[in-house]
Formats: C-alpha cells, sequence, structure tokens
C-alpha cells in the first residue's frame, strides 16, 4: 500500500518533469514567410501602422490595442 508520503514526493517528481522546457530547433519543412504577432511601423512621415493579425470576437481589440499605443506613444488617434 502506497503511503501519503510516497504519493505526494511521487506526484512532486512526476509534476516537476512536466516543468522542465526544452525547445526544438525548426522543421525542415517549415516555411520561410514571416507572420508578426503585432507589429508597430512608425513611418518617416510620423504615421504610426499597427499590424495586428487578431480576429475581432468582442473583446474590442481594434479599440483598445490602438488605444493603448496612442496612450505610450503619447499621439493623438
Amino acid at each position: 500500500m502506497t503511503s501519503r508520503r510516497q504519493f505526494l514526493s511521487a506526484s512532486a517528481a512526476l509534476g516537476g518533469g512536466l516543468l522542465i522546457g526544452f525547445r526544438t530547433g525548426p522543421s525542415l519543412g517549415a516555411s520561410s514567410t514571416f507572420t508578426p504577432n503585432a507589429f508597430i511601423r512608425i513611418a518617416s512621415d510620423g504615421q504610426i501602422i499597427l499590424t495586428m493579425p487578431y480576429v475581432e470576437m468582442g473583446q474590442g481589440t481594434y479599440t483598445s490595442i490602438p488605444m493603448l499605443i496612442a496612450e505610450e506613444l503619447e499621439v493623438d488617434l
């Protein structure tokens, strides 16, 4: 029969193993195109362009993220 102490120590050892992260290299068949998560470009004329490929599903990201960026950069919308 397994004691509580044995169970907890085994659970901690197995759970700790799940926390160890590793990184693998890119696969050989990976595409070479780059798609940014969120990208801000400031043009030479001062225009700020936000590329954001998130899907709007009622969260208001198309409104709130540009407002946050404008506030941080201290520019008008």
